[in-house]
């Protein structure tokens, strides 16, 4: 009877552990842009922002498109092949909002719609 209880008590102290864990945090990553920022449609398109290894560099003056940090579950597999990097999920990005920049030269992108949770956005390259 006392194994019994010993083990029903473990059970029980192992379900209430893994109920009252925190939730995993989401890793955060970075998309740069590779499209023509003088192009809108380009600056729009979630599949002209692919997976940067490391943090993409921008310079200082807030010109071009640039780079998004973002939540990597946000990201799919590259339309062109499994072996480059990683784009945009259009399903939970659902669209980029873009305006011109400061020179009205180039476009930036200004926000993103969908389901893109916590971003942050630079546009300085």
């Amino acid at each position: 009877m006392k194994k019994y209880l010993i083990g029903t008590l473990a059970v029980v102290l192992a379900i209430g552990a893994v109920a009252f864990t925190a939730p995993s945090k989401k890793a955060n990553t970075y998309v740069q842009f590779v499209g023509n920022p003088a192009t809108l449609t380009d600056v729009q398109d979630q599949t002209q922002w692919e997976q940067a290894v490391g943090t993409p560099s921008c310079d200082l003056v807030n010109r071009k498109a640039c780079r998004i940090q973002i939540d990597d579950s946000k990201l799919i597999t590259n339309p062109g092949g499994p072996l480059l990097p990683k784009v945009l999920d259009a399903a939970k990005v659902t669209s980029i909002s873009a305006a011109h920049n400061v020179d009205n030269t180039f476009y930036v992108p200004t926000a993103l719609n969908g389901t893109p949770g916590t971003y942050t956005i630079a546009n300085k390259n």
